[in-house]
């Protein structure tokens, strides 16, 4: 069959999502796991129990790329400033919100515009630092309100930028290459996570990539028309972490480099 080659540039990088492994140990036994199974580049989530300094030391030290960073709500609220020294010291140009807990959650049109309000403020104060604001989609935040969805209206602000996790979408019971399609001038990278929905219930769904229910072939081709730059294997319960990691990485190098 014919190959696609819109992947073997550069522009999109198969990178590591260290919530995947984050039950392994401290930040210096997740950077050396990731390291060691080949990965450059990584996202981060919030501040790992570290100080600021200490956090970047040891990124520095691992020699590994800070591609991409999550930062929980209550952290944009009250450790701003701290997010803006980390990504200045760490050379990382993505800040990711990546949910809201379930009791922050609003659940009303009017709410939803609020969150998306204030994502937009932070957008507008990042911007200045050269900095990108993007937000990571789970399920609850796809859910119809009245015609529109949380995600919509986030969306509808024009600084935000968009980072699909292709997992929750398939679980939300949307077509990801439907979806990236809609927003794909949105898209800066996405969350590569696979999904069985008769694996069981909740959690135990997640799947290893490529082997679960996710038409991967259909989703990067539509990725190639977006300027996602970074694909981030992730896995949200693994029993093995290792196995997982050199999995996502094996798979998504024959899926970009020999097409299907």
């Amino acid at each position: 069959m014919k190959r696609f080659n819109v992947f073997t540039s550069d522009r999109m990088r198969i990178s590591a999502q260290l919530y995947t492994v984050r039950q392994i140990g401290d930040l210096k036994a997740q950077l050396e796991l990731v390291a060691g199974t080949g990965f450059a580049d990584i996202e981060t989530i919030g501040f790992h129990d570290l100080s600021p300094p200490q956090m970047v030391d040891q990124v520095r030290q691992s020699g590994l790329n800070v591609r991409s960073a999550h930062f929980e709500w209550w952290e944009f609220e009250s450790r701003f400033q701290d997010i803006l020294f980390l990504l200045r010291k760490l050379e990382c140009h993505v800040a990711v919100m990546p949910w809201l807990t379930p009791e922050a959650r609003p659940d009303t049109v009017g709410g939803w515009r609020a969150v998306s309000g204030q994502l937009n403020i932070w957008a507008d104060q990042l911007a200045v630092h050269g900095v990108k604001l993007a937000y990571h989609n789970h399920d609850f935040d796809l859910e119809d309100y009245q015609g529109v969805t949380p995600l919509d209206l986030i969306l509808a602000q024009g600084n935000i930028w968009w980072q699909p996790d292709i997992g929750w979408l398939v679980a939300a019971g949307l077509d990801p290459a439907a979806a990236i399609k809609r927003y794909g001038d949105r898209i800066i990278s996405v969350h590569a996570k696979d999904f069985d929905p008769l694996a069981g219930q909740g959690d135990e769904c997640w799947r290893d990539l490529g082997q679960g229910v996710v038409d991967w072939p259909a989703v990067l081709a539509a990725l190639g028309n977006t300027g996602c730059t970074d694909l981030f294997v992730e896995h949200d319960e693994t029993l093995d972490h290792q196995r997982t990691m050199e999995t996502g990485r094996r798979f998504l190098t024959d899926q970009l480099c020999e097409g299907v």
